[in-house]
């Protein structure tokens, strides 16, 4: 995926490109536009299931649902450290690796929708160049 998202992006801007992108779309054929629409379905994410997995289920699980398997990865590592320092008697250390996931984690569970739209804006947005770029070019005849 090309764009990257950004907790900082203000709602105007992902707008803006939502409003742009629909306005590409509307303007491919009606064979590529239903294309577009079937493919995008297979793709886009939901909002809800993406905070529920960051709500319920510790270790970067929500990061699988995007796709994001180096950022669960090194969440799931950090939380089986934290947990083996618990276990071996290492509090401190553990209770840093928590607080510092829940701080990573927070924002995620409260940003979801803006994340997941974010997500969505650039799957979508690579689907479209994809028909686009595919298209054949026309030839009017003279």
């Amino acid at each position: 995926m090309s764009s990257r998202i950004s907790w900082l992006e203000p709602q105007e801007q992902l707008e803006a490109r939502e409003e742009q992108l629909r306005e590409q779309i509307n303007a491919l054929s009606d064979a590529e536009r239903k294309t577009f629409y079937h493919e995008q379905s297979k793709l886009i994410k939901d909002p809800d299931n993406y905070a529920v997995l960051n709500y319920f289920f510790l270790g970067g699980v929500h990061h699988l649902y995007l796709g994001r398997y180096k950022r669960f990865f090194a969440e799931l590592i950090l939380l089986i450290i934290a947990i083996l320092s618990f276990i071996l008697g290492g509090n401190g250390l553990g209770i840093v690796i928590l607080i510092a996931l829940c701080g990573y984690e927070l924002p995620q569970l409260f940003l979801s929708q803006k994340i997941v739209r974010q997500y969505n804006e650039a799957i979508s947005r690579e689907l479209y160049e994809q028909i686009a770029n595919t298209r054949l070019p026309d030839h009017k005849s003279k």
